[in-house]
């Protein structure tokens, strides 16, 4: 996952290290559950139970088990046991954690990519329905930015939009303006841009197609050698 912004007064240093402890304690937790973390466990708390009893009752080890050495084994091999099983998931615990990681990254991308369709369905569904109402007074520019467009998160969105829009029989938005006044990499831009600007209505009439014209002036972008759709673009605004 994308890493935390640090927040005003805290040291980038500090934030590091507190996602390697996160990171350390993930691998702790992983190691230390599953069917080999329980036997890992109960391994650890048989030779831990054997070390305090013979720790507080050596009489009791003295009289039932004569060989030091045997009381050795039997504290040390389950508590070894209990230490290695730990160690080796330890030890592999980075691939499980990373997979987790990318199973998480998963979902989240795929809920993202389900949110944004919904965003683009919804901005076409809008548009289309102000179409379908005002079609003999707006164009589908006028529909789109009606349907907050600019609200979109990129140029592709953008783009999807328009060709919905024109799949269902209305003309496409950017049509006159695209790509001599507009490029298609500046969509979203243009629309964020007519929307906020002052002096600019992009929901009627022809101040949206005068904005392109300042558009690609300001961006130094070549007069087009065929502007009949522009000026076709103009004309129907002014009819309408």
């Amino acid at each position: 996952m994308g890493a935390r912004t640090p927040l005003p007064g805290e040291h980038p240093l500090d934030l590091r290290m507190r996602s390697f402890l996160k990171y350390l304690l993930e691998r702790c937790k992983w190691a230390s559950k599953g069917t080999g973390g329980v036997c890992g466990w109960v391994s650890l708390i048989v030779g831990a139970s054997l070390a305090v009893l013979l720790w507080f009752s050596p009489r009791w080890f003295h009289d039932h088990i004569s060989d030091r050495m045997t009381a050795f084994i039997l504290v040390m091999v389950p508590l070894l046991a209990g230490a290695g099983v730990f160690l080796v998931r330890w030890v592999v615990s980075p691939y499980p954690i990373y997979m987790q990681i990318r199973r998480k990254l998963d979902t989240l991308t795929d809920a993202k990519k389900e949110e944004r369709a919904k965003a683009v369905q919804g901005c076409f569904e809008r548009s289309a329905a102000i179409l379908k109402q005002h079609g003999s007074v707006l164009l589908s520019f006028h529909a789109l930015s009606r349907a907050e467009g600019h609200r979109l998160e990129s140029n592709e969105e953008v783009a999807e939009v328009c060709n919905l829009i024109q799949a269902v029989g209305y003309d496409h938005p950017f049509e006159g303006i695209s790509p001599g006044y507009v490029p298609e990499k500046d969509w979203l831009s243009f629309l964020s841009y007519v929307k906020h600007a002052p002096k600019i209505n992009p929901e009627e009439g022809k101040d949206y197609v005068d904005a392109a014209d300042r558009w690609r002036q300001d961006h130094g972008y070549p007069v087009p050698s065929d502007d009949a759709g522009y000026v076709s673009l103009v004309e129907r605004t002014l009819l309408r």
